[in-house]
């Protein structure tokens, strides 16, 4: 009995811990990577498997598809922030790159539209 009792304290916690991404990255510098084409391109290509990615790219690359998966599900409201902003300007700044990114992440185009409706207000 006690066993049970301590397994069903503890896990709302476990799952309390699971409900969003990391929040370290959610003060990450959004404006220099928008604003900067150059970076953007980079950003762009580490997702594409097209060229190397900073250590934030592979934190950010390896999320990505879970985020779409989930319509970002697991976000905080400054990582919906952030994903609106970097997608919004991937589609503004790098149109084709935009769609080879989206049927990359999203081969059977049955995500991605859901999880822009799910980052278009943040």
């Amino acid at each position: 009995m006690k066993l049970s009792v301590t397994v069903l304290v503890l896990f709302p916690v476990v799952i309390c811990q699971e409900q969003y991404y990391d929040r370290k990255y959610d003060l990450f510098d959004i404006d220099t990577l928008v604003q900067n084409p150059r970076l953007l391109e980079k950003y762009m290509d580490c997702f594409l498997d097209k060229g190397p990615c900073t250590p934030i790219g592979r934190v950010f690359k390896v999320a990505l598809p879970e985020v779409i998966i989930t319509g970002c599900g697991k976000c905080t409201p400054a990582q919906r922030s952030f994903a609106r902003r970097t997608f919004a300007a991937f589609r503004k700044q790098l149109p084709v790159q935009h769609a080879l990114l989206k049927k990359h992440l999203d081969p059977q185009s049955k995500y991605f539209d859901k999880f822009e409706r799910a980052i278009a207000n943040a």
